[in-house]
């Protein structure tokens, strides 16, 4: 799998037109800020990253990730104990990871009951960050097709979003999970290319003094946490509007 024409050239002109390192600044969930040092993104990597590494991931490991995500009915979550997904080979990243990154998210979505797209997605945010980051409905919404009011200056995915009494993907759409795997490839691109040219990610003190980080390396959940944070902008802007 390989991003076209389009897609890099989409990115360019995101790229251009946008400080991704004030955007990772910018990001906030539930109070959680660049200025304390991202303490619940921290804690949830430092969290579930040991967990995969060590094969031990469970569904106490599911329920930490529904909660601080604000799923609802989070204690309707689970999966067989431990989780059976190699996603950690002698200390690294299982090589199929970088292949076929739509099968981790597709395999995750049928281990895991009462994980959707998204929420397999932020599993994988949290224990692979140097390959995977998250897709979420406010990623979609402005870097997909499914809503037109916040999207289509930069389509890069072809995913839709549904509202039923909340936002979802919708996991029987055509583009999935194929499209899951696209977008892995968009964070790693963008991440390579802001390494190569020198931008570097003001990662809190904690990431780099835990060797979680690397000074100033964009690992592509860094990618996913900027993007994120674009998308939350862009929607709050046209929720204003409505």
């Amino acid at each position: 799998m390989t991003l076209s024409e389009s897609h890099h050239a989409t990115i360019t002109r995101f790229l251009q037109g946008h400080d991704l390192p004030d955007l990772y600044r910018s990001y906030t969930w539930k109070g959680d800020t660049w200025e304390k040092g991202f303490p619940d993104l921290f804690r949830l990597e430092e969290m579930i990253s040991q967990a995969a590494m060590d094969h031990a991931l469970t569904t106490a490991h599911m329920i930490e990730i529904a909660t601080w995500g604000s799923l609802p009915n989070p204690k309707k979550v689970s999966c067989q104990d431990p989780l059976r997904l190699s996603l950690y080979h002698d200390g690294k990243p299982a090589f199929w990871l970088g292949t076929e990154p739509e099968n981790a998210v597709c395999i995750l979505g049928c281990k895991v009951k009462g994980f959707g797209p998204t929420y397999c997605s932020k599993v994988l945010h949290f224990a692979v960050p140097r390959i995977f980051g998250a897709i979420d409905t406010r990623l979609v919404r402005v870097f997909g097709k499914g809503d037109l009011q916040s999207g289509g200056q930069y389509q890069l995915l072809d995913l839709n979003v549904k509202f039923d009494t909340r936002w979802q993907i919708p996991r029987d759409q055509e583009g999935w999970p194929q499209e899951y795997g696209t977008w892995v490839l968009i964070l790693n691109h963008i991440a390579g290319t802001l390494n190569a040219d020198a931008i570097p990610c003001p990662h809190p003190q904690q990431y780099l003094q835990s060797g979680r980080r690397e000074e100033g390396n964009w690992l592509p959940a860094d990618v996913e946490t900027a993007l994120f944070s674009y998308a939350s902008q862009v929607v709050r802007r046209e929720n204003g509007k409505e």
